[in-house]
């Protein structure tokens, strides 16, 4: 497969091409690759697979949703609890799971994402302005009142260690 094959709008010449060979690398058979044996977390994750597939192969067929997800979230916990992708499926467990259930909507994810940084960012700003007001002799009550925010925020945001960032 080439790279420029994924592209939306296809090329005649791409100026630079990328050619990828894929391989199987998931449960017990990629554990026996090369770079799967280099790679922790390539052997990790052949480890989690082989979870997933011996627990899909207890599920009765077809089955339910609710035995899907069930099945899913124990493989999760058996691999956390033998310490494989602990970290990430700590993190990204229900993202993990609704994967296989086929549940997860990438563009609603990536949508998710971009609204909490947006109000992350817009918190810090507000914090930010708030704090510049106190310096500049504004008064707490005054701070609170334009920037709709209570005097016990204002007051938690301004007594707040300012910190540094490169």
């Amino acid at each position: 497969m080439k790279l420029s094959d994924a592209f939306l709008e296809p090329q005649k010449d791409p100026l630079c091409e990328l050619k990828v060979k894929f391989t199987k690398i998931n449960g017990k058979e990629g554990e026996s690759l090369p770079v799967v044996k280099k790679c922790d977390i390539l052997k990790q994750y052949c480890e989690f697979m082989d979870i997933i597939f011996r627990h899909q192969a207890q599920m009765k067929s077809p089955p339910t949703t609710n035995e899907m997800q069930g099945c899913y979230e124990k493989a999760i916990h058996e691999a956390i609890s033998k310490g494989i992708l602990v970290d990430y499926l700590n993190r990204k467990g229900t993202e993990v799971m609704n994967m296989f259930v086929g549940e997860y909507d990438y563009d609603l994810d990536m949508k998710v994402k971009y609204e909490e940084a947006y109000e992350e960012a817009s918190l810090k700003k507000a914090a930010e302005d708030a704090r510049n007001f106190y310096e500049n002799g504004v008064s707490i009550e005054i701070i609170a009142k334009s920037m709709h925010m209570t005097e016990e925020q204002v007051r938690e945001i301004v007594n707040e260690p300012v910190t540094v960032q490169d």
